[in-house]
């Protein structure tokens, strides 16, 4: 899917979207399969897709790019196919005992 607004890049962790216009970044990562400690200046939105958690973290969080933060995941599941996104505020890791080594 050719998308001129947001795109996805491969970073250190993990993919980061980015918005085209603003360049606001949104760092993802597979949380069973990748070291994620959550930063308490970023906003924290997880998935999860047929089994696997996914962690959608901002770069440079404030308020008024809630709507661009949105759109940014749901584009990244259209363009992963992740028909079955279920999202959540609250970290999986607690609640289902997911660790990484």
């Amino acid at each position: 899917m050719l998308s001129l607004t947001y795109f996805l890049l491969p970073g250190q962790t993990g993919d980061v979207i980015v918005h085209g216009k603003t360049g606001f970044r949104v760092n993802v990562f597979r949380i069973e399969k990748e070291k994620f400690t959550p930063l308490s200046c970023e906003l924290h939105i997880f998935g999860q897709n047929l089994g696997e958690w996914l962690a959608f973290e901002t770069e440079g969080w404030n308020d008024k790019k809630l709507d661009i933060m949105s759109a940014a995941i749901l584009w990244c599941a259209k363009y992963k196919n992740c028909k079955d996104l279920q999202l959540t505020f609250t970290d999986p890791r607690a609640m289902y005992s997911i660790d990484v080594d």
